[in-house]
């Protein structure tokens, strides 16, 4: 799992006398850490590298993430199960297995035909290359209409779920309710394709507000909203979307820099609470641990403001 990246390399901010001028002359291309941050100094309050925030007062400084990282457990300090691999194993007969999860080989077909349904939708080809239409390059043009907040980097590299992840939470739900068809359940999976705007905490009730208002005048239906930033072990807006031309559910994250930092830190315990395998001992370590991250988080203001909401159906 990436770790945070850094804010200034992120942004592409670093200025051009900065950066390395010809790697055969050590002399020249050595930066002095104190001129650079001289220089961020005297940048415009608006401008994004500044560490100064409009009004003048200074920005938090970033999360030191290392001060709070949890090694997960070696595979060799979890039980295995003898029959199953650390990895997906798919049997001749087109059956697949992974982690105590089960489809069958129907199964296994519908959430192969789901995630090609999935990946026309979003908007990718065969090679991966995006062009105008699906759901990827309509959140670049959501993106550019934002006033704040963009896409989180590596957008169009992440959007699509792994297909043993689709897997893995199509079994999931079979397993929760097995009297559903196989297609419902499909076409139930809310993040087969996922997405996420991240902006500054001052920033952040404005974005999601104007957000929401630009995806619903582009056509797509908002379904599920869910306020999170009162949960002790994540904080975020998460929410769910019907795209009437792919029709299929889709899911948008909100977050601000920080809390997506903390939520990307926090990834390898989630999935391992997730996973059925976990013993109840490690899954209460991991749930501390993203309790203890999340609370290193300042609140945006007005979170509170952000109502829950749910269509009938979802």
């Amino acid at each position: 799992m990436p770790g945070p990246h850094d804010h200034l390399a992120e942004q592409g901010q670093i200025p051009d006398q900065a950066r390395l001028r010809s790697p055969d002359d050590p002399h020249d291309a050595r930066v002095r850490l104190d001129d650079l941050q001289a220089r961020l100094e005297r940048l415009p309050l608006n401008h994004p590298s500044s560490p100064y925030r409009d009004d003048g007062s200074r920005k938090p400084g970033p999360l030191d993430i290392a001060k709070y990282e949890l090694p997960l457990p070696d595979e060799a300090d979890s039980p295995a199960d003898p029959d199953l691999s650390d990895h997906p194993r798919i049997a001749p007969d087109g059956s697949w297995d992974w982690k105590g999860y089960h489809l069958t080989p129907e199964q296994a077909r519908a959430a192969d035909q789901g995630l090609a349904q999935l990946r026309e939708a979003e908007g990718r080809d065969a090679d991966g290359n995006h062009g105008e239409h699906g759901l990827t390059p309509a959140m670049r043009r959501v993106e550019a209409q934002l006033d704040c907040g963009s896409l989180a980097e590596d957008t169009e590299k992440h959007g699509l779920k792994e297909p043993d992840r689709f897997k893995e939470r199509l079994a999931g739900l079979i397993r929760g309710e097995p009297d559903k068809s196989v297609e419902q359940h499909v076409g139930e999976i809310h993040d087969g394709v996922r997405y996420t705007f991240v902006s500054d905490g001052k920033d952040y009730v404005r974005t999601v507000s104007q957000a929401t208002a630009i995806l619903e005048e582009s056509g797509f239906e908002i379904g599920v909203r869910k306020n999170n930033w009162a949960n002790a072990e994540y904080k975020g807006v998460n929410t769910r979307w019907w795209d009437h031309e792919g029709r299929c559910r889709f899911e948008i994250q909100f977050h601000t820099h920080e809390s997506w930092q903390v939520k990307q830190a926090t990834h390898g315990a989630y999935i391992r609470i997730q996973d059925t395998t976990t013993p109840p001992d490690e899954r209460e370590r991991l749930r501390a641990y993203q309790r203890e991250m999340s609370s290193t988080l300042v609140l945006p203001p007005g979170w509170e403001g952000i109502t829950d909401y749910r269509r009938e159906g979802w």
